[in-house]
């Protein structure tokens, strides 16, 4: 007799079996109807096309990521499970997606992630690292065989070849290159070796480039403490890693050329910094030289000997003067002393005794007037020439 199970375990049995067929999920097209939002935070509603439907569980944790609310009406494309509800015994599809269907349906979407994002702050300016000037370590996340890695190489190898390149081979397109793509950020962060991040891809059709439209991996750039620069296709194309990244290459050739200075160039500014350091140097010795003459030469005043020098040459020219000022001295003494000389002469009893005078004197008494003398006195006469003695007769 066959083993008997309950009608429980058989509902989990079969719910078991049907997950495991379609592990990973499947991507569906249909109508949406009967949209509810239950009071857990959970969304019940049914797709359908034109021939059958199915009840579809939307759990929070999943419709969180949604970036939009499904309304009636309206075609969706989702990513959905095949399950069983045991205790009802119903089958139905946990929904892992969901996206607007139809014609734009990608463009609806990017538009809500990006609305929601910019909401959020994750495009703001002030928020975006400033790329390192001289970076000597720089990481890339993408394909390792992908034409992106091949062409950032080429640059880097023309414009920098002292650059040092860790490729972390990424998946770059598909269902999971963006978790691939939020580990490659989170291990750079991590490990922290490289002055900052190159991630992106080749050009390719939208469907390549939608996982750089992730909001996982839009987090994985904010968060990043390194600055990364986002590559992601062609000039023309726009992914929301572009808006949140630090600096938005327009291809991965691009993103290497903003990533480092040109060689030349730096070259180039070398030679010229060179030249202003030299004429600078150049400069700033001929001015030290002059100051330091300046200061020889104010020393040179300050030496001793010099003063000593100059107290002597000054020495010899105060006595110079002084000598020719006495001597002039003399000179106008002796003019002097001759004219005094010349006048006392003039005024000399001599000089006037030689002119015809005499001079008579009573005992030694010049005599002035007749009323001095009387009859009989004895006086002496000089002469200019000897003396003579007389008597008064009258």
């Amino acid at each position: 007799m066959q083993k008997k199970i309950t009608i429980s375990e058989l509902n989990r049995l079969v719910r078991a079996s049907v997950e495991r067929a379609f592990f990973g999920g499947v991507w569906i097209v249909g109508e949406v109807r009967q949209f509810k939002i239950h009071s857990s935070g959970h969304w019940y509603f049914v797709m359908r096309d034109k021939d059958a439907q199915v009840d579809c569980v939307m759990w929070r944790g999943d419709n969180a990521q949604a970036n939009w609310i499904p309304q009636n009406g309206i075609e969706v494309e989702a990513q959905v499970i095949p399950t069983i509800y045991e205790k009802g015994g119903r089958y139905q599809v946990m929904v892992k997606k969901i996206l607007p269907g139809g014609k734009g349906a990608r463009a609806i979407a990017f538009e809500i992630l990006k609305k929601k994002l910019d909401a959020l702050g994750l495009f703001e300016p002030s928020h975006k690292k400033a790329l390192p000037p001289f970076p000597l370590t720089i990481g890339v996340a993408t394909s390792r065989t992908g034409a992106a890695i091949r062409d950032i190489l080429n640059v880097l190898r023309r414009r920098a070849p002292w650059i040092t390149v860790i490729l972390r081979d990424t998946k770059v397109q598909g269902e999971s290159a963006a978790p691939d793509i939020i580990g490659a950020i989170e291990e750079f962060n991590k490990y922290g070796t490289v002055d900052l991040l190159i991630i992106g891809r080749g050009g390719g059709s939208e469907d390549d480039l939608w996982c750089f439209n992730d909001e996982g991996v839009a987090n994985a750039i904010y968060n990043s403490q390194l600055p990364i620069i986002s590559a992601v296709g062609h000039e023309i194309d726009f992914t929301i890693s572009d808006f949140v990244a630090d600096m938005r290459a327009p291809t991965p050739s691009a993103a290497a050329e903003i990533a480092v200075p040109d060689r030349n160039r730096l070259i180039s500014r070398l030679a010229s910094l060179l030249r202003t350091a030299a004429t600078a140097l150049s400069n700033r010795t001929l001015k030290m030289q002059t100051r330091l003459q300046q200061s020889t030469q104010k020393m040179a005043a300050l030496n001793p000997a010099h003063k000593i020098s100059e107290l002597r040459q000054r020495i010899d020219w105060l006595y110079s003067n002084a000598h020719g000022a006495i001597f002039r001295k003399m000179e106008s003494q002796e003019k002097q002393l001759e004219h005094l000389s010349n006048s006392l002469t003039m005024l000399s009893p001599k000089h006037i005794l030689a002119r015809g005078f005499s001079i008579v004197r009573k005992n030694n008494r010049v005599i002035r007037s007749n009323d001095e003398i009387e009859k009989n006195d004895a006086i002496d006469i000089e002469f200019y020439k000897g003396t003579a003695k007389a008597i008064v007769k009258e």
